[in-house]
């Protein structure tokens, strides 16, 4: 038998993943499901009549559920904090309800865009466990797949109406799965830009963090926390910026965040079929995207843009947000 604390994490990851399984030397056949922390502390699982996660949580050990009692809540030095710590679970809440998810992957990040009119909507997510995201909506929303010659991917663009609304009403969920930090940015300022493309991209990333004034604090710490999501992480990047390559916009994404010193850009060549990060960020983007055009904010905080874009005929902008993990 696994110890308590074992037995815990692979809870966990197995009804999350489901699919067959082996649990304390017991197969199991499970629906993928996510486990809320009150789960382990109920007498009566409440997993539908004579399902096989009914029977799993049923079997439990009566040691193991008088041990969760207690460690699931406490504060220091508990099961939460351990499984954190060693990257096995992540806890998070929306509302009430206290959820718990496997980590599956390693840090990364994605960058992508969608366009609405004139106007270009840019998307980098900074994910600490985006197979967990993919996973998600994959199998637990089983959101349907862009079919493509070389590979089928997630393509918010061919999404069904029911299936944006339904990503929308799960994006707090799938962004508290995947991520520590979101930054939007919508600009009209790469649409036929007045002045070069990579000029625009420096300045549109520089102006989070320039014009110091009584917000200078949190610029810096925005701007010191971000590099080190970023910095000798594998960065995942579409080619979307042309003629400007992937190479180069992480090799400039990288280098404002530094800040003059020293960097690492880590730059995946993949293409999107290939690239979950990317795929996962492009969802994001376009579910994001309806967030700001609809003015519903909830998930979205305003970020202050220092513009110093060039203009010739049409004013060029830029507005910001930014979602974060709590």
């Amino acid at each position: 038998m696994v110890i308590s604390y074992d037995l815990f994490t692979e809870l966990v990851r197995c009804s999350f993943l489901g699919g067959n399984q082996v649990i304390d030397a017991k197969p199991f056949t499970l629906e993928p499901t996510i486990l809320r922390k009150y789960d382990f502390l109920r007498s009566d699982p409440e997993f539908g009549v004579k399902t096989q996660m009914n029977r799993l949580f049923s079997e439990l050990p009566s040691d193991f559920k008088s041990t969760a009692k207690s460690e699931l809540y406490r504060k220091k030095k508990g099961w939460i904090e351990k499984s954190h710590n060693e990257r096995t679970v992540k806890q998070y809440s929306i509302g009430d309800d206290i959820s718990l998810v496997p980590f599956l992957s390693k840090p990364s990040v994605g960058i992508d865009t969608s366009t609405n009119n004139d106007n270009t909507y840019i998307c980098i997510a900074f994910f600490d466990n985006h197979l967990a995201g993919y996973h998600y909506l994959e199998n637990i929303l089983s959101i349907p797949k862009a079919k493509k010659d070389h590979g089928d991917e997630f393509k918010w663009n061919k999404l069904n109406p029911e299936c944006r609304q339904y990503v929308s009403e799960k994006l707090e969920t799938l962004l508290k799965i995947s991520c520590t930090m979101v930054i939007m940015i919508k600009t009209n300022a790469l649409r036929n830009p007045d002045e070069k493309l990579v000029d625009v991209f420096i300045k549109l990333i520089n102006g989070w963090f320039t014009n110091y004034d009584h917000k200078s604090s949190e610029r810096i710490s925005l701007r010191k926390e971000l590099f080190k999501l970023s910095n000798a992480i594998p960065i995942h990047c579409d080619s979307d910026f042309q003629p400007l390559t992937p190479v180069k916009i992480v090799k400039q994404f990288v280098k404002i965040l530094a800040d003059g010193n020293s960097f690492d850009p880590l730059h995946v060549l993949k293409d999107s079929h290939e690239s979950e990060p990317i795929q996962i960020t492009d969802i994001l983007c376009g579910a994001l995207k309806q967030h700001v055009i609809d003015k519903s904010h909830n998930l979205l905080t305003p970020w202050e843009f220092h513009n110093k874009l060039k203009t010739k005929n049409v004013e060029k902008f830029a507005k910001c947000y930014f979602w974060k993990f709590t």
